[in-house]
């Protein structure tokens, strides 16, 4: 029977591994590096960046089965974003250290600030990263992990948003109340489209 509940910092390591192997390939990652296994190699330290912040300053959601993480979903309450000078330092750091081996390092920085600029202003839980194991994706795990913070966002009226590059997820997000706000992209770089769910407290939640 699979499980979802709010991990620690303990399990944190698990939570990296499982996310990046969810996002691979990925057409941003894909755009920094050079090769596949340097895609790799790159999506953990910039997915690591990314959960240890919501681990510190939010929540991070983990469906676990017999002990194992199967997937995880890192959400930023409302107030948690815009992220503070500090924290956005920590998270550059880690990245830059990826890129500096990687490809495109001036257009993906570039696309990197035109959504960070595109950020809503109003507050609202921020969906900073979600993936499931690959050989567990289909068995409606992504809903389980959705599921926590969408229902409350329903019952405290609170909007949700979240970012993604991927177009095959469109619908997925869709299916849940997202819309697509934006599609965000520089010269020469993939897009990444910015997606917004207003609450809806008739929804009923299982």
């Amino acid at each position: 029977m699979t499980t979802v509940d709010r991990l620690s910092s303990s399990q944190k390591r698990d939570a990296i591994a499982v996310t990046s192997r969810a996002f691979w390939p990925d057409p941003l990652f894909g755009f920094f590096a050079r090769t596949p296994d340097q895609e790799k190699r790159l999506l953990p330290i910039f997915l690591g960046a990314l959960l240890r912040d919501a681990l510190g300053h939010g929540e991070v959601w983990g469906a676990i089965e017999r002990g194992t993480i199967l997937g995880s979903a890192s959400w930023l309450p409302p107030g948690a974003t815009p992220r503070s000078s500090l924290r956005e330092v920590k998270i550059y750091l880690a990245c830059a250290r990826a890129l500096v081996t990687g490809r495109n390092r001036r257009t993906g920085i570039s696309l990197l600030n035109a959504v960070e600029h595109e950020h809503p202003s109003e507050p609202h839980w921020y969906l900073a990263l979600l993936g499931v194991e690959p050989t567990h994706q289909g068995q409606g795990l992504g809903r389980l992990l959705l599921e926590p913070v969408l229902k409350r966002c329903d019952t405290e009226i609170e909007p949700a948003y979240l970012e993604t590059q991927k177009p095959e997820n469109l619908p997925f997000y869709e299916r849940f109340g997202f819309r697509v706000l934006k599609e965000v992209s520089v010269p020469g770089s993939p897009p990444v489209w910015l997606m917004w769910r207003d609450p809806d407290p008739t929804q009923e939640h299982a």
